[in-house]
């Protein structure tokens, strides 16, 4: 992996670390709906993400004999 998609990744770990940060503060101040909501809204993009790391994936392992 190059250097934009080491970088990528960071981003994407940091993103996760600090939305996992965030449902857990809200549920610590007993706001359980805007948890849920950031929950809900954090499963969006994951599966985005599985779906194409799959996709690519299987590509990837049939190209190589």
């Amino acid at each position: 992996m190059g250097l934009i998609g080491d970088i990528a990744k960071a981003i994407l770990i940091l993103t996760v670390v600090s939305w996992l940060y965030l449902i857990i503060q809200f549920v610590m101040m007993e706001q359980y709906v805007m948890a849920l909501f950031l929950l809900i809204a954090f499963f969006i993009p994951l599966f985005m993400i599985v779906y194409e790391r799959r996709k690519y994936g299987k590509r990837a392992k049939e190209a190589t004999p």
